[in-house]
Order: structure tokens, then C-alpha cells, then sequence
């Protein structure tokens, strides 16, 4: 059978239409945009992130990776967000309010330095 070269229609469009899709919500990358706002002693990151409580929100860092896991059903959504400097994590303040969430850390300028004693 011959095609016409001008012919638009993709043959395996309906067969794998969606998986891009599919693979980006099983990674959990379906979740709300994330900005980071570099100041010049601290960063403050502002995610969108509806209708979640305050209590299945669970926020960790480590250095210049920020996780922030909402714990939903029927899966969670976990985002890491790679951070422009290395923070210091015990200076971390955050609130959430109307789906909401802003995390302020302290910019440092040397990663944290765990030593053989």
C-alpha cells in the first residue's frame, strides 16, 4: 500500500500518544510549577500546591537539594528541586497558607563537611 507523503496522519499516534504523558504523572512531574528566588543571603522558594494540609506536606534539604514530598493518595508527589547555593537547612522557615507553600533558607557559602573522627 502506498501513502501519500502529505498525508498527516501518524500511524502509531494512537498507540503511543500518551505515553509521554503517562511516564510524566508516574514521576510525579504533573505537580504545580516551583519558583526559586535567589536574594543575596538567602533563597526563598514559593510552590503552588493545592489542596493539601499543612500536615501531609513533609519539606527536607541537604545541601543545595531541596525535596518536597505532599503525601496524597494514591500516590505521592515528591519534587526536587536542584538550589542555585548551599543553604544552611537549620536556618529554614516555611509556611503554607491557601496552597501556598514558602520556604526561606539562609545562603552559605561552603557545603557542610562531615569528617572521619
Amino acid at each position: 500500500m502506498r501513502r501519500n507523503p502529505d498525508d498527516d496522519e501518524d500511524p502509531f499516534g494512537d498507540h503511543f500518544g500518551g505515553i509521554n504523558e503517562m511516564f510524566s504523572e508516574m514521576a510525579g512531574e504533573e505537580t504545580e510549577p516551583i519558583d526559586v528566588h535567589e536574594y543575596d543571603d538567602e533563597l526563598r522558594v514559593v510552590a503552588d500546591i493545592p489542596e493539601a494540609n499543612q500536615d501531609e506536606i513533609d519539606i527536607q534539604c541537604d545541601g543545595r537539594i531541596l525535596a518536597i514530598r505532599v503525601a496524597r493518595d494514591p500516590r505521592p508527589v515528591i519534587k526536587r528541586i536542584n538550589l542555585p547555593a548551599y543553604v544552611d537547612d537549620q536556618s529554614a522557615e516555611m509556611g503554607y497558607n491557601s496552597g501556598i507553600l514558602e520556604i526561606t533558607l539562609g545562603q552559605t557559602t561552603d557545603p557542610a563537611n562531615i569528617g572521619f573522627q
